[in-house]
């Protein structure tokens, strides 16, 4: 793995290293979940208007949705189909044919890690709906505005407490102004 090292001594992967391990991410994302090719086609559909023949050309040739995501970056941003980038090798260096074709390749590692958060939240949305839709929620009766102090005499019932709390040791009237 190649690294960058900053004046302040950090050192960071090379930007063509994140754009490799976000492609791998969104592969791995992608088969977490049985529906995740149905989800990956819509967001990548909807992200960048990649039409549906071309998401099943990628299919047929064997892409995880990693490398069609990034396909389909470079195909919003250059105008070429999936077949052209596909001869062209696009597949064995992203990196290098997104430089190539003039594209920002830091910009493209940043918008596909974006991509990749939208679809780990929409995978969420999708699971905590269907938890939330398997299980039936009975609506509370509306107490009205005196069930606040009903709740409080409650929790006052079960102070068990005999003695005083607090006792003062200052000698003299302990009244508004006296001494």
């Amino acid at each position: 793995m190649s690294v960058s090292v900053f004046a302040s001594g950090r050192s960071q992967p090379e930007p063509s290293v994140l754009l490799n391990n976000v492609v791998s991410k969104l592969d791995r994302e992608a088969a977490v979940d049985a529906e995740g090719s149905a989800l990956f086609a819509a967001l990548i559909e909807k992200e960048y208007g990649t039409r549906e023949d071309e998401l099943k050309l990628g299919s047929g040739q064997q892409l995880g949705w990693g490398d069609m995501a990034a396909l389909a970056y470079i195909q919003y941003s250059t105008g070429k189909s999936f077949a052209e980038m596909i001869k062209e090798g696009a597949r064995r260096d992203f990196w290098a044919y997104a430089d190539n074709a003039g594209l920002n390749c830091g910009k493209m590692a940043q918008l596909l890690g974006d991509f990749l958060k939208r679809a780990e939240r929409e995978r969420n949305t999708r699971i905590f709906d269907r938890l939330r839709a398997s299980r039936r929620v009975h609506p509370m009766p509306d107490l009205g505005n005196g069930f606040g102090l009903f709740q409080e005499s409650l929790d006052f019932r079960h102070i068990d407490v005999p003695q005083p709390t607090k006792i003062h040791d200052v000698p003299g009237d302990l009244a508004k102004g006296g001494q």
